[in-house]
This record gives structure tokens, sequence and C-alpha cells, in this order.
């Protein structure tokens, strides 16, 4: 077996499969939730666990694996376990299981597992493979904006009320994973050989990235991402305070102009897009029937956690199960019949393990962006981390376990957020 890594033909095959490992993760899942392939992408995921685990095995001498990868696989290995349990259960009942929210767990775990594994035996892949992930959701959200504003154009002409709330989601379905997927990527650079930029080159990388984003966050009308996205930013903003001050201060004039009155005119336009598309969405909200909804359903999830055995509050009620408690629930209002609130579901769901466990990754990916310009951290893993933390808010507005697409790439930057000294 060593002799077949070793060959120079395998050794190509290898790289090309690294590459497209985490591209084929993410654009499959779209697929995925859009209904089809299904039974193929799991079954490709687990060829592809098997393809890195072994090659991880065979490499292991040389590589050095995060301590915290050991806890997050024994994570992902419990929350598997407890689920598969449940529905085996629920089998012996002879009681009905919803056998989407089961692959769902397996895939989010699957992705888990591979992303790690490829970020330990084969980085320089693992961020190329990211990098060309993000090269795709950029074509994706100009696309997005494109189809956004000729649709609303095309609806004007019949109904102009229509058209106000017409709201961008490119591919991905729906409005609000579509504008988490996208903020998650602002983060992420698309350049290829990103570092080997020069400072301008990652200047001019980054402001593509602002200028096709930033609209199309905008346009999805997604209170949630548009938290996220203050959120994500000011903390960038504080953290790196000094080195855009310093930066600053070294432009020539004459360009300091020219990005002031860049400011400028973009702070106008976001104003302009407040009055007419933000402001609306902040309206009498305590009045709206999805807050009411959300004020009623999150205590009463917390009570039902509450009154749950000790095993249940550890590792959950099984996946999907919120949905159906929320369904049984005296508060049930047709046709909310989710949580809307990815840490409640996946309390009740996956219990307070896998919510420790959500807490261990927040706290680590703050504390890498946090000594990120005292210590030697890769881009990739700063952009990781930040885009980690720009699901911190967006995730407690809405359930994210609903999309496989998000959960696959949450996954991979929890995978890629982490260093080796962690």
């Amino acid at each position: 077996m060593l002799d077949v890594m070793g060959n120079s033909k395998f050794k190509k095959v290898l790289d090309i499969l690294g590459v497209a490992t985490i591209p084929f993760v993410f654009i499959f899942s779209i697929i995925y939730d859009y209904g089809y392939f299904r039974n193929v992408y799991f079954a490709s995921l687990v060829i592809l666990v098997a393809v890195w685990l072994a090659v991880c095995i065979i490499e292991r001498k040389t590589i050095v694996f995060p301590k915290v990868y050991w806890f997050l696989a024994a994570v992902a290995v419990t929350v598997v376990a407890t689920s598969s349990l449940s529905i085996i259960i629920l089998h012996i009942k002879r009681e009905m299981y919803n056998e989407y929210w089961t692959y769902f767990v397996y895939v989010d775990a699957a992705a888990l597992i591979i992303a790690m594994l490829l970020n330990s035996c084969r980085k320089n892949l693992f961020k190329l493979g990211v990098r060309l992930t993000s090269s795709f959701v950029l074509a994706t959200g100009v696309y997005g904006t494109i189809a956004y504003v000729v649709k609303v154009l095309v609806t004007m002409q019949t109904d102009m009320e229509e058209a106000k709330v017409l709201r961008a989601a490119s591919v991905y379905d729906n409005p609000i994973p579509g504008g988490h997927i996208i903020l998650m990527f602002l983060w992420i650079p698309f350049s290829l050989r990103y570092d080997e930029l020069d400072e301008k080159g990652r200047l001019r990388d980054g402001l593509i990235r602002i200028l096709v984003y930033i609209p199309f966050i905008i346009l999805t009308q997604s209170r949630s991402v548009w938290v996220g996205l203050i959120f994500s930013v000011a903390l960038y903003v504080i953290t790196n305070r000094k080195e855009l001050a310093a930066r600053w201060k070294k432009l020539p004039k004459k360009r300091r102009s020219i990005i002031f009155a860049g400011m400028t005119t973009a702070m106008l336009i976001c104003g302009a897009f407040a009055v007419i598309l933000i402001a609306p969405r902040f309206e009498e909200l305590p009045k709206t029937e999805s807050y009411v909804v959300r004020t009623n359903y999150m205590p009463y999830t917390l009570h039902e956690v509450s009154e749950s055995s000790i095993f249940r509050k550890l590792f959950g009620h099984g996946a999907g199960s919120s949905r159906e408690m929320i369904e049984e629930s005296p508060c049930f209002v047709e046709p909310y019949n989710i949580c809307d609130n990815a840490y409640l579901s996946m309390l009740y769901d996956w219990g307070i393990v896998a919510g420790i466990a959500v807490i261990v990754i927040d706290i680590l990916a703050i504390k890498l962006i946090k000594n990120s310009n005292k210590s030697k951290t890769s881009d990739i893993e700063k952009s990781c981390a930040y885009a980690l933390i720009s699901c911190i808010l967006p995730i407690f507005f809405y359930d994210a376990q609903l999309w496989v697409m998000v959960g696959v790439l949450m996954a991979t930057f929890i995978a890629g957020a982490n260093k080796n000294d962690c």
C-alpha cells in the first residue's frame, strides 16, 4: 500500500480528488436539498470518508491532528449513535421516523469527518478546495443579483406590490440559507493563489467579494443574516483596528480621498437600500406572525427539554424530533412546524453534549481570531474562523438543520478554523 501511495500517477489522482472533495461535498449538497440523488450523495460521502481515513492511517506518522479534532469526532460519533439508537427504538415500537432528518445527521457528520481528515493529511489541497468553492459561490452571487433584478423589473410591470416583497435566493432555493451561505463566503478568498498575491491583489480579492456579496445579502431581506453581517464585520474591525489604522496612514492622500469618496458613495447606496428594503422589515416586528411564533416556540422547547429524562437531556431525542414536538404542542401554528432557532432545535434533537461542542467551537474560533495577529495563523484558518463567527447570530433566528448545504459548510469551516496547537 505504501508503494501505491508513492506512485506518481496515484498521487496525481489523489491530489485531484483532494482539490475536488470540498467543492463536491458543497455543490452536491445543494442538489441534495432539491431532493435529487440523495442516496448517491450519501454513498459518495461514505467513500470519501473511507479514502481520506485510509490516507491518514497510512501517513499517521507524519500527521498531527489538532486536539480538538478528537473531541469533535467523539461528539459526531455520539450524535450519530444516539440518533441511530432513537431510530431503532422507534422501529421496535413500530412508530414512524423521518428518513430525511436521519440522513441529515449522517451527512453532517460525514462532511465534518471528511473535512478534518483532508485538512490534516492534505492541508494545501483543503485550502485550494475551499477557495475553489468560494469561486463557485461568487458566481452564484453574481447570478443571484442579476436574476433578482430581472425578476423585479418583470414583476413591476404587472404587480408593483409583489415586486417589493421579492427576495434574492440565487441557486439556494430560499433567501435565508442563501444569504447565510453568501455571508460565510464573504470571509473566504476566491483567488486560488491567494497566498501568492501581493497586498494589492488581496485587496482586489476582498473588494470583489464585498461588491458582490453585500448587495446580495441586503437583497435577501433576511434580518438574521443582516445581524450576522453587522456582528462579524464589527468583530473584524475591532480585532484589526490597529492594523487598519496603520494601513490607512500609509496610503497616499490622493488614494485616501478616492477611498473616502467610494465609502461615502457606498454608504449613500446602503442608506437608500435601508429606506427601501431594510426599514420595512423591522416595522411593527413584535406584531408579525413569525415573531409571535418564535417567542412562543422557544420557551416551550426549553420547557420540553427540562422535562426530559437525564439521558435525553444529554443526548437528545433523535434527529428531527423537535419538529414533531412542535407539531404536537398546544402553541403550534400552521405552517410553522419548526422552532426557528437552530440552538434549541439542536438541544432537543442532539442534547447538551452537542450544545457544549457548539460552545467550544465558537470559543476556539474567537480565540483564534483574537490571537491571529500575534501568532502564525494562516489566512485560511482565519477566514474559516470568521465564517464560523458570522453564523453565531443567524442560526439563532432560523433552523439551519433544514438545509444540508448550510450544515456541510459549517462542518468544513469548523475543520478549517482549527490549528494543531488548539
